[in-house]
């Protein structure tokens, strides 16, 4: 809930966990409390276990039993595994001291343990041809590999219409109109689109450039699968495009156009995409419908996480800006896909 532009996960919580939860989740994993450093997460907490001893650093994550319980939990990390042994670049996942993916630990929460991406969040200078086309060809590694993925036992990731913050209809309000004849379009839109394994299956579902790390020689690491759902591949690589245009209109820059810019990294992506996966004709056609489609969900986690009523500033000509756009149908971009 995503970063899907992190509208909910953003929006930080006070403080950090209790210290009697790390001391649980520690004990779990025989770490020490004290060298638990905390590094960051919204809707979880994530915190650093630094290098000890010529063991390489690990990360904890700590998550409210109330957003995922624990065979969600179990049944992300299962698939991050799979991709993992796998050749995929993603953290490993490390046992706790009883063997277990995951522990139920104080106060609520579910802890799991990854090894440390190597690199760092992408900074302006990372972003050239080299990295976006490692970027694509992680996100189609993982389409043809969750093609033949098999899940455990009785623990699956949910499929997109079971997510309860992607109901559009359940938190768009009834007096939005037209928004929400939008909404209604786009959807009935959705069940006329392929099902197959080629286009659809178990994806990551929030891939921007916050989830994952680029080494020096421009390889990346994915991580933060707790969205991943099942939904059509080619909304997968929407959410990337859908966030590379609103990064791009943020920056503001002079010497090129958006459309140019959207030019740059479609052609980049998607030849690191085909080199491991076919990329169907379909989805080029889809992109402006998946975008729009994105953009509705992002109106949808506001009226998630904020009162209306209430809201003010700068947010507030955020939200007219974007209702306004959705209700014109304004194109995300003039990009002849």
């Amino acid at each position: 809930m995503h970063c899907l532009v992190h509208i909910l996960k953003n929006e930080k919580r006070d403080g950090m966990t209790d210290a009697t939860v790390l001391i649980s989740a520690a004990n779990a994993y025989g770490l020490d409390s004290r060298l638990l450093i905390h590094v960051g997460g919204y809707i979880n907490d994530v915190y650093q276990y630094t290098e000890q001893n010529g063991v390489p650093a690990r990360i904890i994550r700590l998550t409210k039993q109330t957003w995922r319980n624990q065979k969600e939990v179990l049944a992300e990390l299962h698939f991050m595994k799979y991709l993992f042994d796998n050749g995929v670049s993603v953290p490993d996942i490390l046992p706790s001291k009883n063997g277990n993916l995951v522990e139920s630990v104080e106060g609520g929460y579910l802890a799991s343990m990854f090894t440390q991406a190597p690199g760092r969040i992408p900074i302006e200078e990372d972003w050239n041809r080299e990295m976006v086309g490692n970027w694509g060809r992680i996100v189609g590694q993982m389409h043809l590999l969750t093609q033949s993925y098999v899940p455990l036992e009785g623990v699956k990731r949910r499929d997109w219409k079971q997510e309860p913050w992607m109901d559009m209809m359940r938190h768009l309000p009834h007096k939005e109109l037209i928004v929400r004849q939008k909404a209604v379009e786009l959807l009935n839109w959705l069940e006329t689109l392929p099902k197959d394994k080629k286009n659809y299956g178990l994806v990551h579902c929030d891939l921007y450039d916050q989830n994952f790390f680029v080494a020096k020689d421009g390889t990346i690491t994915a991580f933060d699968f707790d969205d991943c759902c099942y939904h059509w591949f080619a909304f997968d690589v929407a959410i990337i495009l859908y966030l590379v245009i609103a990064r791009f209109n943020r920056l503001e820059k002079m010497n090129e156009s958006l459309d140019d810019h959207v030019a740059f990294f479609l052609d980049a992506f998607l030849k690191g995409y085909q080199e491991v996966n076919h990329f169907e004709n379909w989805w080029l056609k889809a992109m402006p419908h998946f975008l729009r489609y994105r953009r509705l969900l992002g109106l949808s986690l506001w009226h998630q996480r904020y009162d209306w009523k209430i809201v003010d500033g700068e947010l507030k000509i955020k939200w007219l800006r974007l209702k306004a756009e959705i209700e014109a149908d304004k194109p995300l971009t003039n990009y002849p896909f």
